[in-house]
């Protein structure tokens, strides 16, 4: 990543969604260390809590988002690439830190 204004560490912005349903978990995910209390089952499915518009293993504290199950991270979270189409996809929707997934919905921009 040689381009500073892709610094996963003070954006964050894939690690925001409103959809609860936002991460789901891929069967090679199974043998990941993930806090069982970090995930939820529906309709056989997988996914990772989120909370406050993020993911739970996210920590924002600090001014930073820094991932908490880093090395243990679902798949779908080691393929997501800073820069890539979907991360400025990402950013766009979600804004730096989750700036627009935090504010209400009513709220303009």
């Amino acid at each position: 990543m040689s381009d500073p204004s892709f610094d996963c560490v003070s954006c964050g912005a894939c690690c925001f969604s409103r959809n609860p349903r936002y991460l789901q978990l891929l069967p090679w995910d199974a043998s990941r260390s993930l806090p069982p209390e970090s995930l939820f089952t529906e309709s056989g499915c997988t996914y990772v809590k989120f909370e406050g518009g993020h993911c739970v293993h996210l920590d924002l504290s600090n001014g930073k988002a820094a991932c908490q199950a880093y090395e243990d991270r679902p798949e779908a979270c080691r393929a997501f690439r800073a820069g890539s189409f979907e991360c400025v996809k990402a950013r766009r929707a979600n804004g730096i830190m989750g700036e627009k997934v935090r504010r209400p919905v009513n709220t303009p921009a």
